[in-house]
């Protein structure tokens, strides 16, 4: 007998999720350091990012592990399962963005070599915010920009990463 999709998990199963989630960032913090933290002369080096990922996901795993270690009290009501989430979108609505945006991240990463990279991202976060996310068209133009030009200032400016310009990046001399 299968269980219906739309039951989570109980608590135990949860906190074993969590428990294996806050292992996996002790584990990617843990071996960070011998990838270097700090490069030459100071700059960042190949290890501080695996460093801060596995930090913060050891941090979180490890609050949310607490959170379902705690047995609820008595007098806490049990909370009402309308299958309507926070924003008013139902399981089939929540499920269908899902899809539409795992089915845009490829046609995104497909344009890079054509577009770049900085224009692949901020045209997926347009169609993301004007599309899935049903956002009036100029915040989600206002969205991708502020989202590009923060790609550009963290892996262009401080990482110093040499970004994929693409063919159309070749063509302007860019």
């Amino acid at each position: 007998m299968s269980v219906p999709a739309t039951e989570t998990a109980g608590p135990r199963a949860q906190a074993v999720g969590f428990g294996v989630l806050a292992l996996l960032g002790a584990a990617v913090f843990g071996t960070s350091f011998g990838y270097g933290i700090l490069g030459e002369e100071g700059r960042v080096g190949p290890g501080l990012l695996p460093m801060v990922t596995g930090l913060l996901l050891l941090l979180l795993s490890a609050g949310q592990l607490l959170v379902r270690l705690r047995r609820p009290r008595a007098s806490e009501p049990p909370e009402p399962e309308s299958g309507v989430d926070a924003f008013g979108r139902t399981e089939a609505q929540r499920v269908r963005q899902l899809w539409t945006v795992v089915g845009v991240v490829p046609i995104a990463v497909l344009l890079v070599p054509l577009l770049g990279f900085l224009a692949a991202l901020g045209l997926l976060v347009f169609v993301v915010s004007a599309f899935v996310e049903r956002r009036p068209p100029l915040v989600a133009l206002l969205v991708a920009v502020v989202a590009v030009a923060a790609g550009h200032g963290v892996f262009g400016e401080f990482l110093d990463v040499p970004l994929p310009t693409g063919a159309v990046g070749d063509l302007l001399g860019w």
